[in-house]
């Protein structure tokens, strides 16, 4: 292809298929998980030189082979690149887990369970308790750890756990002293669990910052608010919105520990929140939160129940819209949609598909700023390889690898897929089916790392709530915005998007009550290899069969052009005309 040719390539131009990227955020991914899965064993005294191999092998075999393909496709760069970003990412992870394994806290949990008194600073807000005998936990930064003898600085991440008043301190953004016993975690991400102890076991040091009490307000004001909902969208609506279940919410304001006389306390952050209507009316039916959970689960549409792209994508579409009704340039455009990006994911449960939204939304933003049109591919890429660069232990998220996964299967095969479906289906079920079936291939085999069991309801469940599910996020995202201000204006955008969870709730119920809504799989690395065989398989097969067919008509082959068949609605619609037709002639 010449230069010129090159350069007009609109694939090019517009780089929604950028490859380059995408080799290389493979092999930084291979990289990171394959040091931070070999660390432990080989740190480990009882663990050997066989431990680390047998983790690290099947990862290195990847890496292996995606820098081969590389060498054989001739793309010596990029093979050069994926070696660079392999190299980075593993110093990155080692480093990580160098600091982690040395730090003081980690040492005192690999020794066993001790009491401690720790000062830390709250990453999240609180939630309901994961471990049986506690009531909140919440994920903090230690900044110092001491065990009786001595006090020592610590960035360890932890895991919190309390209960009663001891819930209220727990507020993002605030510095707090606790007192617990330390130990390694049982499961989840976070290494540490620190379940606090006795009486005034956590105190706040020091109070969050402006902003993020004024985010804790709005978020307050928006739970008062679907407490006035029904049970499915007291439990739908704020999962839907902001990404955590109505069920796990905790209310840190102090309205729902007031039946502990030391709610009160002055160092807590109950200071700000006494005001009529925020307290639970009723907690909501942990049976039926379970079940509605199951539910969605089972039909494969939990994952609406966390924020992702959608929001951002909803929120960027508005501004887009808006700017170019007042003729702003494409910089003012990219700021503003910078900006609302930030304040989203600022008003949103933390999580790690939040985190890969946001880094993708900004390098659209700057693309945009730029003049560069649409580039999803290299975003995506960049994305991947700065977040695992600079935090590691994303490598590790199920969270992450999902978001990212759907986001590709998303950017690979809507187009064609639906280029396809739509010479067969309309055109408003042709596209959403597209979207589901793309994001569902490259999902599949993680969720079947999660849990071994195929979602067979997934795609027939994503296709029916798909039409509801932008009108309910943004009716969700007005009643965060404003219940603040105006509790009554925002239960009436709480109620309409709950219409949506209920639809969403009444299909979820239907399809998952099947005994075919999923079926079992194997687990594991083998059960995730087993499902990307059967899909390649799957594609293969109409790719081939195509392939065939066309060779067997033969006439039109090597002409230049594209021959024309009528799409089957259209072959359908020309027969009902003709019969009409006929028919009219006859009775004439």
């Amino acid at each position: 292809m010449s230069g010129r040719r090159r350069f007009l390539d609109p694939g090019r131009e517009q780089g929604g298929r950028d490859w380059r990227m995408l080799p290389v955020a493979a092999a930084m991914w291979a990289a990171s998980l394959a040091t931070q899965r070999g660390f432990p064993p080989f740190m480990s005294a009882k663990g050997g030189w066989l431990g680390p191999v047998t983790a690290i092998v099947p990862l290195l075999a990847l890496l292996l082979a995606l820098l081969a393909f590389a060498i054989l496709a001739k793309s010596h760069v990029t093979a050069s690149m994926m070696l660079v970003g392999a190299l980075v990412a593993s110093a990155s992870a080692l480093a990580g887990c160098l600091v982690q394994w040395h730090d003081t806290a980690s040492a005192l949990g690999r020794a066993g369970t001790a009491t401690v008194t720790v000062t830390a600073m709250i990453g999240t807000p609180a939630t309901a308790s994961a471990m049986r005998g506690a009531r909140c936990q919440a994920d903090a930064t230690l900044t110092a750890v001491a065990d009786g003898l001595t006090a020592r600085p610590s960035s360890a991440a932890v895991r919190l756990f309390a209960s009663g008043a001891d819930c209220a301190p727990m507020v993002q953004g605030a510095t707090v002293r606790a007192r617990g016993t330390l130990q390694q975690a049982r499961f989840g991400r976070m290494p540490l669990w620190l379940v606090v102890d006795g009486p005034d076991g956590l105190r706040t040091l020091s109070r969050p910052p402006p902003h993020r009490r004024a985010i804790a307000a709005m978020q307050r004001a928006f739970f008062a608010v679907t407490e006035r909902l029904d049970d499915q969208g007291r439990v739908l609506v704020p999962g839907l919105t902001m990404g955590v279940l109505g069920q796990d919410y905790v209310n840190t304001g102090g309205s729902v520990l007031a039946d502990d006389p030391r709610s009160g306390a002055p160092d807590s952050d109950a200071s700000g929140s006494g005001e009529p209507g925020e307290a639970a009316a009723h907690p909501v039916d942990a049976n039926y939160a379970a079940t509605v959970k199951e539910r969605f689960r089972r039909s494969g549409i939990m994952h609406l129940m966390a924020v992702s792209g959608g929001h951002f994508a909803l929120i960027a579409g508005l501004i887009r819209r808006g700017c170019a009704r007042m003729l702003l340039p494409r910089q003012a455009v990219a700021a503003a949609m910078a900006a609302a990006y930030l304040m989203l994911a600022a008003g949103m449960y933390p999580s790690d598909s939040v985190l890969r939204a946001l880094v993708m939304g900004m390098f659209g933003a700057a693309a945009r700023a730029i003049g560069r049109r649409g580039q999803s591919m290299s975003a995506l890429g960049w994305t991947v390889a700065g977040v695992l660069a600079l935090d590691p232990p994303m490598a590790c998220s199920f969270g992450f690898a999902l978001s990212s996964a759907a986001v590709l299967g998303i950017i690979l095969f809507t187009r064609p897929l639906g280029a396809w479906l739509g010479e067969r289906l309309p055109r408003m079920v042709a596209e959403p089916l597209a979207m589901t079936v793309g994001a569902q291939a490259l999902t599949l085999p993680i969720q079947v790392l999660m849990e071994p069991e195929l979602p067979l309801a997934s795609i027939p469940a994503n296709l029916l709530v798909g039409p509801f599910v932008g009108c309910a996020t943004m009716a969700g995202l007005a009643a965060l915005a404003v219940s603040w201000l105006s509790p009554d204006l925002g239960f009436a955008c709480a109620w309409i998007a709950g219409c949506g969870t209920q639809v969403m709730e009444r299909i979820a119920a239907w399809l998952s009550s099947g005994r075919a809504a999923t079926v079992p799989w194997a687990g594991g690395v083998p059960g995730a290899l087993l499902m990307l065989a059967a899909e390649a398989a799957l594609a293969l097969v109409p790719i081939l069969t195509a392939q065939v067919i066309r060779a067997r008509r033969g006439p039109d082959r090597g002409l230049p052009g594209r021959s024309f068949r009528p799409r089957m609605r259209d072959r359908i619609a020309l027969w009902c005309s003709q019969t009409k037709e006929l028919f009219g002639k006859e009775t004439g």
